[in-house]
């Protein structure tokens, strides 16, 4: 299998070459004029049917090279989503409203939570904008961010927290 097999360097029969006045019978002059589009048709339905077997011999190496890795690319959007949510790892977004409390639902109780702005700012003097939550005892709840049966709730205890300031997006990690 080769490409260049498939390359045309001159037309076999070619329209300059006949005199101004052809002689040939209506159809050889029909069948001169159709040989240049067939010579065509056959080069390119030749390269076409060596990238096919081309394409079938690449996606065996891929498969016993690879075997069942499955990288992120090669996941489509639905099963990319479905993975996530099986996953012990969940990733999402909020914007900030400014009421507190507030809950965020994730539909299962977490683990811990780590929370903070999206823009990447971190905290200002006596402020705040991210947090880690997770379990502990009742008498030592934090202050800013609870962890609740269906998710967490946020809280601004002497307006002290940042982590729900309007307008202003938020992502956090949540473990399942």
């Amino acid at each position: 299998m080769s490409f260049s097999d498939h390359k045309i360097t001159a037309f076999q029969h070619k329209i300059t070459d006949l005199p101004d006045q052809p002689t040939l019978a209506p159809n050889e002059l029909k069948a001169r004029f159709d040989s240049s589009p067939e010579e065509l048709r056959q080069a390119v339905n030749g390269i076409c049917d060596d990238a096919s077997r081309l394409e079938a011999r690449v996606e065996g190496i891929v498969v016993d090279t690879f075997g069942d890795t499955i990288t992120e690319e090669m996941l489509s959007d639905e099963l990319d989503a479905n993975l996530m949510r099986r996953s012990d790892l969940y990733f999402g977004t909020y914007t900030g409203d400014g009421v507190y409390p507030r809950e965020i639902t994730l539909g299962f109780a977490p683990k811990m939570v780590f929370i903070m702005r999206a823009d990447g700012m971190t905290g200002s003097t006596g402020y705040t904008y991210q947090f880690l939550a997770f379990p502990v005892e009742e008498s030592e709840q934090p202050d800013y961010c609870l962890l609740t049966q269906t998710g967490f709730r946020l809280n601004s205890p002497g307006d002290k927290s940042r982590i729900n300031a309007k307008d202003i997006k938020y992502v956090y990690i949540a473990l399942k």
